[in-house]
């Protein structure tokens, strides 16, 4: 019995929060991709678009993250999202 109820909770999603462009987004998992945090971003108000390009937080700069790429989120965690042909 104990088993099932581990199993159960380690498939269980457990939201996340993060930020995205300094705006707070709730992810349903940790387990996502470049793609997923924007258009979930999107859904929740963030004026970002699909092609824009993100990036994570990563000490005092921020590393880009693939539209396909697997990411684990962490709480509080900080996204950048921008449009293709911004250079800033």
């Amino acid at each position: 019995m104990t088993e099932m109820v581990e199993t159960a909770a380690a498939q269980r999603p457990n939201p996340v929060r993060i930020t995205v462009n300094h705006q707070p987004v709730v992810l349903p998992d940790r387990a996502t991709t470049g793609m997923g945090i924007k258009l979930e971003a999107i859904r929740q108000g963030v004026l970002i678009e699909p092609n824009f390009v993100l990036s994570v937080r990563q000490g005092n700069h921020f590393v880009p993250v693939g539209d396909d790429e697997a990411i684990n989120v962490h709480r509080d965690e900080d996204f950048l999202a921008v449009a293709p042909d911004d250079n800033s």
